[in-house]
């Protein structure tokens, strides 16, 4: 069955420019409601690589949602550390993204669980929110806990915000965010 074609109607294309539109599989029939189809049945090997795209598509989803495997050498533990690490590098704003990024960079590797879920609730704020509480603007009343105060008291004495130029760049590199 050919498409139909209709005229553009469009001030920027030419008038006799046929644009394609697909042809409705479905028709309505009478005053019932019930639709009737005009599409053909699928062949057998229509069906057969209906089938294969089918599982094809359901395997890449389930490998690509399915947390990675054990077997990869990295424990759960190490990733949650890594995803912490890169977390809180990359929040968006440059400012916090040194401050929270540095810190995380020096201290995570050493936390333990428990230290590790503190931390992650400073990092599951918004970026605005940590901003606030690093630079003394809000207290930190949702997340007030050792280790937020560790982070505020690090951040303190951090040389970040009052170095020169070149401890800057320094601590910038040992972070690994250049």
């Amino acid at each position: 069955m050919l498409p139909r074609l209709l005229l553009s109607r469009s001030p920027s294309l030419p008038r006799a420019l046929p644009l394609a539109l697909p042809s409705l599989p479905r028709h309505y029939r009478g005053a019932s409601g019930e639709q009737e189809s005009r599409l053909r049945p699928m062949s057998e090997k229509e069906l057969e690589l209906s089938a294969k795209s089918a599982d094809l598509d359901s395997a890449i989803r389930a490998s690509h949602t399915a947390p990675p495997p054990a077997a990869s050498g990295i424990s759960a533990l190490s990733a949650r550390r890594k995803r912490l690490i890169y977390r809180s590098k990359q929040r968006g704003w440059l400012e916090v993204d040194l401050l929270l990024g540095t810190f995380a960079h020096r201290e995570v590797p050493g936390m333990s669980e428990a230290e590790m879920d503190e931390f992650e609730r400073l990092v599951n704020l918004e970026t605005i929110d940590i901003y606030n509480i690093l630079t003394l603007r809000a207290k930190p009343d949702k997340v007030d806990n050792g280790v937020v105060r560790r982070v505020v008291e690090w951040v303190e004495t951090n040389p970040l915000g009052t170095a020169s130029a070149e401890d800057y760049r320094k601590v910038k590199a040992e972070a690994g965010l250049t």
